[in-house]
This record gives C-alpha cells, structure tokens and sequence, in this order.
C-alpha cells in the first residue's frame, strides 16, 4: 500500500498526542504524513502530492478499504487487546504515561483500542516510542509485515529468546498474608536450558540465580500499620506493578529465609511467542494497576501474561477469591489440541527441605557428630572422623550455619561460619555432599483446587458450607503437617424443625504441626494453631458465639503418610466465664487416593462439666475435585459440630459428606 487510509468511529481521528480531531465529513481521513511517508519510502515510491491524496479521499481504493477493516480487526484482536490490559470494555492500567492516547487515569470507559492502535502507528518513528513498546511493535510487525519497524537500535531490551517460567511459591502460614501461595515470573539464559533442562528437582546454578525475574505487588508506605495493610490491601487503596531484579533475590527471601519450597513451570513456547511476552514484561514494568488482595493479585497479574499467547483463561475466575494455586491448576488442566502449555516443572526445594533431606542420607555417625556440634557449639567433636568424613560434615556444617545465619545473623553466628570454613580449607577438595539428592516433590497444583463447598448428611441435619480458601491435610499432594482455611460459611436445616440455621463461620484456621522426631539438630519442635469465628457455643448451644482460640503442642511424623499431634487449647469467647482451657489429640494417616484422621477434644469451663468430642474421618477421592467422606461423631453432650449436630447426649452419630472443589 502506499498510504493507509481510515474512516474513524464517530469522526473522530486520534493524532499522535491523542487529542481528538472532530471532522464534520464521512469521507475518510489520511493519517499523519510521518505514516504516510516512510510506508511510501520502503517501498520505493514516489510521495504522492497533496493533490494526489485529495483525489485518494475522492476516490478511496479497494486496498484503502481492505486496510481500514484490516486496522479495525486488528484492534479487536484479543492479542493487542491484553498488550494493553484491556479487559471487559475498560483499560486497568492507572499509570497516567502508560497510553500514547491518554484516557483520564481510573476512569478508563472512553478508552479506545482502536485509537491507541492508530497513535501507537503513528509513532513508529520515534525511536523513545518504539522502545518503550516492543512488544506492541513486535505484534503490530507480525500482522502489518509493511510497516517494518526496527528494534535493533534499542539497547535496554531484554533478550528476547530467554526461556520463561512461572514459578509457584509455597504456603507460608508464619505470616497470613503469604498463607494463600505467591507467584513470580522468571526468564532463563540459555546456559540455564542446557544445564537443567532433564531435571526434575533443581539445586539452583550461579547462572540460574543471576537470571531476572518479575514480582507484583503492592507499593506499601514503611510502616504500615498491620490493621490498615489488610484493609487497604482488601478494598483497592494501592496501587501495584511488576518489579524486575535477579532471582537470587527473590531465592533469597523465599527460599532461605521464609524456608519456602518452589516448583518452576517452564512454559512451552515458539520463537515468537518467546519473543512477544519478554517484550510484554518489559512493557508491563511501567504500568501500575489497582491492587486487590483476594482478586487481582499476584496471581492474577502473573497468571494473566499467559493469556497473551494462549487461549487459556486464567483470568476468567469464577468468584471473589483468586488464589496463586488457580493459576497453575489451569495450566496443567488446559488442553487446547495442541502442545502443552508446561515443557517442564522442576522443584526447587527450600534450603531447609535440603539440609534436612540430605542429612538423613548421611551415615549415623556423620549424623552424630554434625548434631554434638550444633548443639554445642563447638568443632571438637568433628576431630572423631576420618579426613573424608569430616570434610562432608564440615561441608553440611557451613551450610547450616548460613542457612541459621538467615534467621539470626548475629556476630556470633558469622564468627562460627568463620571457624568451620577455616578447618574446611585446610581439607582436600570433596563433592561427597554435593553427590546427596534432594527427593522430588509434587507441586501442590496436582492437588485439587482451593475453594470448597461441601453438603453433610446425618440423620438429623443437612448442612451446606462454603470456604473460600482451603488446604486440607487429608487432600492429595497437600502438606499433612499444615492446616489452613479462610473465611468459611456453614448452614444447616434441622429435619424436625424444619429451619436453616448459621451453624457456624470461621474466619481463619491455621494448624501447622512441627516433627519431634526430626533427626537434624536445632530444628523448630513447636505445633501450633490458630483458630477465630464463630459458632454454636459447646456449652449453652447458643448460636453465633464468637471466639479465638490458640494452641501450642507437639507433634511427630511416622513417615511421610502417618501424623500424630497434641495441643493444649486456650478458648476465649462471649459466653459466661469467657475463656475455655482444653487438651486435642489427634492422628492423620494418608496414602494414594485414601486418608483418614482420628481426632479426640476436651474442653473444660469454669463451674461446668467438661465436654469430650471424638471424631473420625475416612476420605476416599473421587476425582481431582471431588471427594467423599464417612464422619463419625460420638459426644456426651448437646454440642454443634463444624460439620453434624448431634441432639442426644452420649450419642454416636455418622454422616456422610461430599466436597467439591472449584
């Protein structure tokens, strides 16, 4: 073509600042004369004269009209439109320099695709234009091959055929607001391809700590009081964006400090695709968006640059609540015909998961000798080993120390990382405990999704509950040492008195259970839990009682399928007396698709007879989603129960329950 030619919505044609030019005619309208020009130049022609292109407006071409459908059909693409965050008819990017047409920042209805298109062309010239928008003159050169706009002279790209990644971080029930998961977005070097590419369990390279990575999140003013975090972070008061860093930061928060464990999703794309999101990245740097904690979060931006080069929906959730999980959940249930999404998932275990898993492969007397010093503080005991030996348990030994450093770095902790290394030096060289593997974990993404609804049936009652956020011990793939739920609805209908009833809310409830019998010195033996909501009161069978309850215990693993655990439990509540005191037992066990708990609760309040519920669960998988359940209850007393009821004392009473997972 040698001019592109244009007939614009409701007359009105974008120049290149964005201000609207108002024509009272509905013949078409020629662009800016810099479009004009240099297509006419790249194809060799001759510039046609003012004349020539009023004859052009007399007298559109077939190719003119062909050009505008096509400029029109390319605005509508679902690719350019999520190069531009725009969705469900409105632009979510608030930064007011993030388009070339500037709608009017968090009132972004006028935004038109179409118009940021045409000032997007416009500036192909402008070389500051083009390289803050690779992505947008990379797609817009696949489509429009014509326009040929050159990239190469801008140097602060990113390389554009680095392998991407999405990375899942676990759970972190130490602080609520990490209690649901993070993601982050990662890109690889080539030298990271060839060295990890056929590894399922990664222990990170220098080359893979220095690659780049994209957080999102919130801009948080410095000490921010705990209580306006989370309603701010609830109702859209700040604002977020993705930040660029090298991922040995990122290893360093995550995986040493918080101790958390990480599965890296390397994503299956081709040469342009692979291209396209880099550049996306780096555009998307610039832009700030609304935060909302429970919807457009971490997940949901991270998981929404996919969206760009599939058609996979990540976005599309159904519901408030958007949980990290969901994004990958998604990734592994899409199925378009073609390729997966996923080339490979690699777990990155946390350096806790390491040095505990790679001393239990030690000898016992290496396994001695590496504790006495630990707990004493003191290198005397390594003189009992030979040369060999006491190299791999110094080796272990400088590793421990820098992982407890993380935790507590102090003068005294350095100056004994000091000393190991010293003794170390003066050994021959050893890879005996580089040679010890980390075993494989499974992503807890095979594990079902994270919001549940469940119907209960006993003889007496039917009850329906809801819960946003789940993690369930006796689930598959989920961690039998942790327990979390958030903001949980229960009704239930009584066959006799035929009512629906609130049974029971619970806002938060968190157990995580802490292995007496780990064999590695120093490690946390402390269980505890945290439960707040409320409930039909034990004692008085008054309804909606609120209460917080706190529980500190100990627990031991039997392998990696058994679990038995103690608490001592403080209750306190608007009942009389206000405080409850009580001893919990209980007993996991869980193997393939089959799981079962037994749980046992004494409860004592002050000038009352003490309550004692026992409970057990056998849960039998259905699918990823669904399982059922057999639950029953035996009390000695009136009580309501978080799933059945029971109305006699001393009763047994069985119900059978369903959850789905979605």
């Amino acid at each position: 073509m040698d001019s592109i030619v244009v007939e614009e919505k409701d007359n009105n044609v974008f120049t290149h600042d964005g201000n609207a030019d108002n024509n009272e005619t509905s013949e078409p309208r020629v662009l800016a004369n810099g479009l004009d020009v240099s297509l006419a130049q790249m194809q060799g022609m001759r510039l046609p004269s003012d004349k020539t292109i009023i004859e052009k407006k007399r007298q559109p071409s077939k190719n003119t009209a062909t050009t505008s459908a096509k400029l029109k059909a390319l605005s509508k693409h679902s690719q350019w439109q999520h190069l531009l965050f725009y969705k469900n008819g409105k632009a979510e990017v608030i930064s007011p320099d993030f388009y070339l047409t500037n709608p009017k920042p968090r009132s972004k209805r006028n935004f038109d695709p179409y118009a940021e298109l045409m000032a997007t062309i416009e500036q192909m010239n402008n070389e500051g234009v083009v390289c803050k928008y690779p992505a947008r003159y990379l797609w817009l050169n696949h489509h429009l091959p014509e326009l040929n706009v050159d990239l190469k002279n801008c140097s602060k790209l990113p390389d554009a055929n680095q392998e991407i990644s999405l990375i899942l971080v676990s759970s972190y029930l130490k602080n609520p607001a990490s209690s649901f998961g993070h993601v982050l977005v990662k890109t690889n070097t080539s030298i990271d391809n060839i060295n990890n590419t056929n590894s399922d369990v990664r222990e990170l390279s220098s080359e893979d700590l220095l690659n780049n990575s994209y957080n999102f999140g919130a801009r948080i003013p410095e000490n921010e009081n705990g209580a306006m975090y989370a309603l701010k972070g609830l109702f859209g008061f700040y604002d977020a964006g993705f930040s660029e860093t090298e991922f040995f930061k990122q290893d360093a928060v995550y995986s040493k400090n918080e101790q958390r464990d990480m599965w890296e999703y390397v994503l299956n794309l081709d040469a342009f695709e692979t291209q396209l999101l880099n550049y996306h990245l780096y555009e998307a740097k610039s832009a700030r968006f609304d935060y909302y904690f429970i919807k457009q979060n971490c997940g949901y931006r991270s998981g929404e640059i996919l969206e760009l080069i599939s058609d996979i929906k990540t976005t599309e959730r159904v519901g408030p609540w958007y949980a990290p999980d969901y994004v990958f959940d998604q990734l592994l249930e899409h199925d378009n015909g073609a390729d997966s999404l996923v080339s490979s998932v690699r777990y990155l275990p946390s350096e806790q998961t390491q040095l505990r898993e790679k001393f239990v492969q030690l000898s016992k007397p290496i396994q001695a000798v590496i504790n006495s010093v630990i707990r004493t503080e003191s290198t005397a005991p390594l003189a009992t080993l030979n040369a060999d030996d006491r190299a791999v348990a110094l080796d272990f030994l400088i590793l421990h120390r820098t992982y407890k450093i993380t935790q507590d770095n102090t003068l005294k902790q350095r100056a004994f990382k000091s000393e190991l290394l010293s003794q170390r030096f003066a050994l021959p060289a050893s890879n005996g405990l580089a040679q010890l593997t980390v075993p494989n974990k499974p992503s807890p993404a095979l594990s079902n999704k994270t919001t549940q609804t469940t119907v209960v049936l006993s003889d007496e009652r039917a009850e329906v509950g809801l819960s946003l956020f789940v993690k369930d011990p006796l689930n598959a793939h989920t961690d039998i040492d942790k327990h979390f739920e958030a903001v949980k609805v229960s009704l239930g209908y009584n066959f006799d008195e035929y009512q629906w009833t609130l049974t029971d809310f619970v806002f938060l409830d968190m157990q995580q259970i802490e292995d007496l019998r780990q064999p590695l010195s120093g490690e946390p033996k402390l269980s505890w839990q945290l439960k707040t909501g409320a409930r039909t009161d034990m004692f008085t069978g008054n309804r909606h009682s609120p209460y917080a309850q706190v529980g500190i215990g100990a627990g031991a693993k039997f392998g990696k399928h058994i679990l038995g655990y103690s608490m001592v439990n403080a209750t306190v509540h608007d009942q009389d007396r206000h405080a409850d005191i009580g001893i919990e037992l209980g007993l996991r066990m869980k193997r393939n698709n089959q799981s079962a708990e037994l749980s046992y609760v004494t409860s004592k309040r002050e000038g009352r007879t003490a309550i004692d519920v026992a409970k057990l669960i056998l849960r039998q998988q259905l699918s990823k989603n669904n399982d059922a359940r057999l639950i029953v209850t035996y009390s000695d007393t009136v009580m309501a129960d978080n799933s059945v009821v029971l109305g006699d004392s001393n009763t047994i009473d069985a119900a059978i329950a369903w959850h789905h997972y979605w």
